[in-house]
């Protein structure tokens, strides 16, 4: 049975105690800690979630096939178990043991906003109220007193059905069959060019056959999205529309560009470009509902740099995994990883900002094809039109893609 963790422990673990009183709090809330077994088995990739602690007991640590003796107290249990880079480490307890499990994401997240609130809060120029506004909402966000939005039902359901023994197309059809909106858009899917076979298909249950589990999985998270993406105030809608139009718009040219590099899976691409800014919703809605009187102005600084905070906490919320939450994190920094192996984040930037450049309320976009994520994705130079025939060719798609999210307004 796990147990609750205090926050004044935190505050003796490194890298932990680096962050501040109330982002040890927020951190401390969703920490577990567990008691095992003698003889228990621990691993670096099942725990890679985790940043792993050892509390209570001996452990016999493994890394390259060497052995080390650490008990709970001494200075190296006061280090993560396990460093998150080699997931062929692991540990067995020598003694029974208690382990403290600290959510990895949340606190790169915590740590990397506390940075960036230290320096931008008093650096940037910001207006008495704008900052009094930033400093409260933060505050918020680390304490756990932002509202975030709950995953659609149909999506939460499917799921957790697909991961199920004897998961089949008609149990999955009538879960998905809840959903009018999503329904439409899966059929809709199957029969697109994208996906489409020699006939139509007339059922969800037939579409599901065609696409595959894990393409359906995808499809009904990305189509049921839309539910997310709302608010009741209604100063705020018609902000919330734009967010949506835009992100379908980068999810489309992440669903391509992932197509044409062939190394990604287009349907979790298209997920990602979705969900790159998602941590707006929550932040919008809950300006919208306390501070009645603010600026446009105001919203859009406050919303440029908190969503990656609150966006990278939704997404651990959902559990969509560590490649979404580091494209909702790092989509921004145009400066990351100029020499890393390309990942999601390089094609959502990619699409964002390629979408950006043809959008004529930008235009003091930075051009997308000198950022470095372009040339890791072996992009070709675009024309004097400022294009690339990787998506001029694949127009059609891009507005294929774009119509599995059409249907009942974002209101």
């Amino acid at each position: 049975m796990a147990d609750s963790i205090s926050a004044d422990t935190l505050a003796d673990l490194q890298p932990l105690q680096e962050l501040g009183e109330q982002a040890r709090r927020s951190l401390a809330s969703k920490a577990t800690v567990a008691t095992l077994k003698a003889g228990t088995r621990i691993t670096a990739a099942e725990e890679n979630r985790w940043m792993i602690y050892a509390l209570e007991g001996r452990f016999t640590f493994v890394a390259s096939d060497k052995p080390t003796l650490i008990e709970a107290g001494s200075p190296r249990a006061k280090q993560p178990l396990f460093s998150g880079q080699n997931l062929r480490d692991f540990a067995v307890c020598a003694t029974q043991a208690q382990i403290l499990r600290i959510d990895r994401n949340m606190y790169e997240s915590l740590g990397q906003q506390q940075r960036e609130a230290n320096f931008e809060v008093e650096e940037t120029i910001l207006s008495p109220t704008e900052s009094a506004l930033f400093a409260k909402i933060y505050q918020n966000i680390v304490t756990g007193r932002l509202d975030l939005p709950a995953m659609p039902e149909v999506a939460l359901k499917i799921q957790g059905a697909i991961n199920a023994p004897d998961a089949d197309a008609y149990r999955l059809s009538r879960i998905i069959q809840m959903d009018l909106a999503v329904t439409g858009g899966l059929v809709k899917a199957a029969n697109s060019a994208l996906y489409g076979g020699a006939s139509p298909v007339g059922s969800v249950r037939d579409a599901i056959v065609r696409l595959g589990f894990d393409v359906t999985r995808q499809l009904v998270i990305s189509i049921a999205m839309k539910q997310v993406f709302r608010t009741d105030v209604p100063g705020l809608k018609q902000r919330m529309k734009a967010l949506w139009d835009r992100s379908v718009h980068v999810s489309a040219l992440s669903y391509v560009l992932a197509r044409h590099t062939r190394r990604f899976d287009p349907e979790h691409a298209m997920l990602a470009g979705l969900l790159y800014q998602v941590g707006m919703v929550p932040l919008l809605d809950h300006i919208g509902r306390r501070y009645g009187d603010i600026t446009d102005t105001e919203v859009d600084s406050i919303l440029t740099r908190l969503h990656p905070v609150v966006g990278e906490l939704v997404i651990n919320y959902w559990g969509l995994g560590p490649d979404i939450c580091l494209v909702v994190r790092e989509c921004g920094n145009l400066d990351r990883n100029g020499h890393s192996t390309p990942d999601y984040c390089d094609v959502v930037q990619v699409a964002d900002l390629y979408r950006r450049a043809h959008d004529r309320n930008e235009s003091d976009t930075p051009r997308y094809h000198q950022v470095s994520a372009y040339e890791k994705l072996g992009l070709p130079e675009p024309d004097a039109d400022m294009k690339i025939d990787v998506i001029r060719e694949a127009e059609e798609e891009v507005r294929e893609v774009m119509d599995f999210f059409k249907g009942v307004a974002v209101g």
